[in-house]
C-alpha cells in the first residue's frame, strides 16, 4: 500500500516531518499508538481483540493483522484521507523477502537477494563461507 498527500509537500525541506506529522496525527485519530520503540510502528488492539499493526516508511506501509476484515477497514479510513494505491500483499519491505506460511501462521524474512548484492558489490561473490568469529559459548544481552 502507497499512501501520497493530496497536497504536494515535495521538495521542500521540511517535506517527509510534515508527511509524518500529517499521518501521524489521522492515525492517533482513528485510535492507532505509536510504539515507544520506534515512532513508525504503530498498532491498535480491535473490539473483536485482534491486534493490527501498521509499519511506516517514508511513504511506504505495511499491515499485518489476524483479521482481513480490519485490515479492510483500516485501507477505507486511508484511502478517505489520502490519496493512496493498494498494491496488494507485501512480497518485499525494506530489501527483505516476506515469506507466508498460511498452515502454520508464520511470517519469516529473508535478506539473501540484499547480501548477494552486498557481496556483488565488494567482488567478494566467490568468497568461502565461516562461521561468525565468536565463540559459541558466548550470549548475547541487553544487561
Amino acid at each position: 500500500m502507497v499512501c501520497l498527500l493530496k497536497k504536494s509537500l515535495y521538495n521542500l525541506k521540511q517535506s517527509p516531518r510534515q508527511w509524518y506529522k500529517r499521518f501521524d496525527s489521522f492515525i492517533t485519530l482513528v485510535g492507532f499508538e505509536r510504539s515507544q520503540y520506534d515512532s513508525c510502528l504503530y498498532h491498535k488492539r480491535s473490539s473483536h481483540k485482534c491486534v493490527i499493526y501498521l509499519l511506516l516508511y517514508v511513504d511506504d506501509m505495511l499491515l499485518i493483522s489476524d483479521s482481513a476484515k480490519e485490515i479492510k477497514s483500516l485501507k477505507h479510513k486511508l484511502s478517505s484521507e489520502f490519496d493512496m494505491k493498494d498494491i496488494g500483499k507485501a512480497r518485499r519491505i525494506l530489501g527483505m523477502e516476506i515469506i507466508r506460511n498460511r498452515i502454520s501462521r508464520v511470517l519469516s524474512l529473508k535478506q539473501s537477494s540484499h547480501l548477494e548484492k552486498v557481496l556483488s558489490k565488494f567482488f567478494i561473490t566467490n568468497a568461502k563461507p565461516t562461521s561468525v568469529p565468536i565463540a559459541s559459548h558466548f550470549k548475547f544481552s541487553s544487561e
